[in-house]
């Protein structure tokens, strides 16, 4: 029997087959590794679910970003309703500002309770990716802001009054969402 010592049966069937006996062997290796065991797995994700954020979780689920947006289109339907595009996109653009600021940078902690206050003194914004930066998701949220200001600015022929306080909110987002700003707390407001 002719490759290397030790591979006895494996190597006799490689060199049968035409395969070199290290790599059969490799394969082998491979196979046997990759076979886990059910109770493996389940120590896997149960360790997963344990250290799994649930409060931000659901941001990394398939159509939440649609979800999102289709809410923004929702909002300014029903407000175009009543006014002018332009203004419907401003109105959508500074309550969208005013609510993600709150829920987003502001509030602090998890609802769930499993999380025994680990969370207490992170914001939604700080939770989400485990407090990675420049992830999709925190990519996403930076872009609606933009966009959102976009929209408005245009639509409303670029009016001194309504292009001020987009400005105005979408600075404040973005500032707020950028990674120098990860839980700094501005003269210790929200400190607590």
């Amino acid at each position: 029997m002719s490759g290397p010592p030790g591979l006895g049966r494996t190597s006799v069937r490689a060199e049968a087959a035409g395969i070199s006996p290290v790599s059969s062997a490799n394969a082998d290796a491979r196979a046997s590794l990759s076979e886990t065991s059910p109770s493996r797995r389940l120590g896997r994700q149960s360790m997963r679910s344990a250290t799994t954020n649930k409060n931000v979780e659901w941001i990394s689920s398939p159509g939440a970003w649609a979800f999102y947006v289709g809410l923004l289109a929702l909002g300014w339907l029903a407000i175009s309703f009543f006014v002018d595009s332009g203004l419907a996109w401003t109105i959508v653009h500074l309550v969208h500002g005013i609510a993600s600021f709150w829920l987003l940078h502001w509030n602090k902690g998890s609802p769930i309770e499993s999380d025994q206050g680990r969370y207490d003194q992170h914001t939604f914004w700080e939770q989400m990716d485990s407090g990675v930066q420049n992830t999709s998701n925190r990519k996403f949220f930076m872009l609606v802001p933009v966009v959102l200001f976009l929209l408005a600015t245009h639509l409303t022929d670029y009016r001194r009054q309504p292009l001020g306080l987009n400005l105005a909110v979408l600075l404040v987002l973005l500032i707020a969402k950028t990674p120098a700003m990860h839980k700094v707390r501005i003269f210790g407001i929200n400190k607590y």
